[in-house]
């Protein structure tokens, strides 16, 4: 049986379930974050998921530890560095170390499966059934969806609202007959709003309140996806759809959509020049995506729109 010990955020977490992929043949463990944990929900052999919800004290650790102790491992992977993978018996054991850094930065895909020792890249993975899928498929109808991830988990990385409501009042007109599948947690939806005004009835398809698997199956059964630099995108990236990222001030060379592919089905769009990371803190309330116009986008939005028809 494997231990798999993830990331906290979600894109994070997704950007390392190549190794999961790789070793899904094999009962797992999955401990994971309420971010994250719905990711694993449809994965094959999975025996647990463990969600390390905060508590007071850390105890969440503790609650975990109570679950997987005196269990016999094959390989413990731990993305969390965690006293867990160090004092747990296992035929196998890696944790992060996060203090080898790249000289010269590469995708973080790559980093992780360079760590892990992989000669080839491990590639993210969405485990979605065939039931689910079906089920979403069916209330899709079979219209062409157009996925829209607006929100990001730093304002300074998220395209002004103003801009999406533009982008969509203009694809709107321009396909009457797709539908628009606009994502946000349910925290979020007071920030949407305004742009859930703008899209005709007809042509909106609410996902509120879904969970993140049946979210994930939409944007797979979608004909094209764009969002911010986010856990969505990086979604939308394992799942195949075709994907627009939106970056600002991070590096699209390390966290742009992966995809194994060549040439690659997704897109990089980004108004300035990529100067260097930004430090994301919640302090900073600017956005760095101003210069980022419409037409551009919408340029590649029908492009890549037209070409998936054919």
């Amino acid at each position: 049986m494997n231990l798999f010990i993830l990331e906290s955020a979600l894109g994070d977490a997704l950007l390392t379930t190549g190794i999961i992929d790789k070793l899904k043949d094999e009962p797992s463990v999955v401990i994971a974050t309420p971010r994250s944990a719905g990711l694993f929900e449809d994965l094959p052999n999975l025996q647990q998921l463990i969600t390390l919800v905060k508590k007071p004290w850390k105890r969440e650790y503790f609650e975990a530890w109570k679950e997987i102790k005196g269990k016999p491992w094959n390989h413990i992977i731990d993305f969390r560095r965690t006293g867990f993978s160090r004092i747990l018996k296992a035929n196998y054991k890696f944790q992060r170390n996060y203090a080898n850094k790249e000289s010269t930065p590469i995708h973080k895909v790559l980093q992780i499966s360079k760590s892990l020792g992989s000669r080839e890249p491990l590639n993210p993975t969405l485990w979605i059934s065939n039931e689910r899928l079906a089920r979403v498929q069916k209330l899709l109808q079979g219209r062409p969806t157009f996925a829209v991830a607006p929100m990001a988990s730093w304002i300074g990385k998220q395209w002004p609202f103003e801009n999406f409501s533009a982008l969509l009042k203009i694809f709107c007109e321009a396909y009457p007959d797709a539908q628009v599948a606009v994502f946000a947690a349910p925290h979020e939806r007071k920030f949407v709003e305004p742009l859930l005004d703008l899209i005709p009835k007809d042509q909106f398809f609410n996902t509120f309140g879904w969970d993140l698997l049946d979210i994930g199956a939409v944007i797979k059964s979608s004909r094209l996806f764009i969002g911010n630099d986010s856990g969505l995108m990086h979604v939308s990236a394992a799942v195949k759809t075709p994907t627009i990222a939106l970056f600002g001030p991070s590096d699209e060379g390390a966290y742009g959509p992966w995809s194994h592919q060549f040439p690659s089905p997704h897109r990089v769009i980004r108004g300035e020049p990529f100067w260097g990371n930004v430090p994301q803190e919640p302090s900073d309330t600017r956005c760095y995506m101003t210069s980022l116009p419409v037409p551009p986008v919408w340029d590649v939005v029908r492009e890549m729109w037209e070409k998936q028809k054919s």
